[in-house]
């Protein structure tokens, strides 16, 4: 697993520095209600220091040469702030408060070094991204849980509180994958109303919301008012030999009654809710909700990073087999709130920096359908248990140092 590199910070010895500055910076959302003030009203802090008096502030309409001159309600994270100069910007807006801090002259190495931070060396091999190794093939008939199955490199194991789980091989994203349905396609489909209502020879298996695409050159009797060639409906009020169309978007379809001919009725998935509940590395609990594709034979990745999973849940029926496994989207272990904090990277034993995507970690507070809290990277080639990829991670004063913070080095709570 990771190692931190020799670090900078040496604690409190009195070494001394020569004189300098150090960036002092935070992000935050506030605002001063839509009309001119001097109070500056900060709802919650992001990522970085906390505030301090002198720090400007930027954002939308954040007249330049504005700063914090004293403290109101607030010391350092949500509450009031008084700024040097009235200004008028709306509650929620996105800003960024940052300032030098001049280190003592000469600087104790406990002020001085620390603050600069550390290198991590993040250091991985995973293994291959397998589609089914979280939950193997099932087709849920309504809400509720799915049988976990400890696939191709996943663990079963019991946790120190006695709860089951699977381990994965490394904290990554997890993938929600829906098959090819049992039956592709309805036959002899009559329209039986004006609503939208059609029937068709007896199929079991159906589900309310499932996805139907027609396609073809409508011919014969009958219409649907608005189709084009092809629409995707969504089924309702459905039976083995009968259902009625709505569009996607949830509005009614207007038809007449007929036997359409030149049309193939081709059957989709039910989207559902599939909610992963688990721990990510460091013990905290988490869940997320990965909403399944309307289409067959077709991925859709999870956002978090997940290190055990306890549950696979699906709010309702898909018409169609789902699986649950692993994705080449690696969680990375401390917080990196943004990429200039990524030194270097580099992958599959090749020199050049790895084109791969990272996802910086999102400090909103957590929720099932938030980012992951300390971010992710997709190596450009895919894991296979030798591929090995390296990244330096620069570690900033609020993740290490003095007064670093837990959020600071590991971020927000966990949903």
């Amino acid at each position: 697993m990771p190692q931190y590199s020799d670090d900078l910070f040496l604690g409190s010895a009195q070494t001394s520095m020569g004189t300098g500055l150090r960036n002092y910076s935070t992000t935050a959302i506030g605002g001063t209600g839509g009309s001119s003030s001097t109070t500056l009203t900060i709802t919650s802090v992001g990522f970085g220091a906390p505030i301090v008096v002198g720090m400007y502030v930027d954002g939308t309409s954040v007249t330049d040469g504005t700063y914090i001159t004293a403290l109101g309600t607030g010391s350092g994270g949500a509450g009031t702030y008084t700024l040097n100069q009235a200004i008028n910007i709306a509650n929620g807006t996105a800003l960024t408060l940052h300032d030098l801090e001049p280190f003592d002259n000469p600087a104790p190495m406990s002020i001085g070094v620390g603050p600069l931070g550390r290198i991590y060396v993040w250091d991985v091999t995973p293994q291959a991204a397998v589609a089914n190794n979280i939950a193997a093939s099932q087709t849920p008939a309504a809400a509720g849980a799915l049988t976990l199955t400890a696939g191709t490199s996943v663990k079963s194991i019991t946790t120190a509180s006695d709860v089951s789980a699977l381990a994965l091989d490394m904290p990554r994203g997890v993938r929600v994958t829906t098959a090819t349905a049992a039956v592709a396609t309805l036959s002899s489909v009559v329209i039986a109303g004006t609503g939208g209502q059609i029937t068709f020879t007896s199929q079991s298996g159906l589900v309310t919301g499932q996805r139907l695409t027609i396609s073809g050159t409508l011919g014969g009797t009958g219409t649907i008012t608005g189709y084009t060639d092809p629409t995707t409906y969504v089924l309702t009020a459905v039976t083995a030999t009968s259902a009625t169309l709505t569009t996607t978007a949830g509005a009614a379809v207007v038809t007449t009654a007929g036997t359409p001919t030149g049309l193939t009725y081709t059957l989709g998935v039910a989207p559902v809710t599939v909610t992963v509940s688990g721990f990510d590395f460091y013990g905290q609990a988490m869940s997320e909700a990965i909403t399944s594709s309307a289409a067959v034979s077709t991925a859709v990745n999870g956002l978090k990073a997940f290190y055990l999973i306890t549950s696979v849940s699906v709010s309702g029926a898909t018409g169609t087999a789902l699986t649950v496994g692993t994705t080449n989207v690696l969680g990375i272990p401390v917080r990196v709130a943004n990429v200039a904090y990524v030194a270097s990277v580099k992958s599959n034993n090749t020199l050049a920096q790895d084109a791969g995507t990272f996802v910086a970690a999102d400090t909103n507070t957590a929720t099932t359908t938030t980012g992951d809290v300390r971010g992710t990277y997709t190596p450009a080639t895919a894991s296979n248990g030798i591929v090995r990829t390296v990244m330096g991670i620069l570690l900033p004063a609020i993740a290490v140092g003095p007064n670093a913070t837990r959020v600071g080095a590991l971020g927000v709570n966990q949903a």
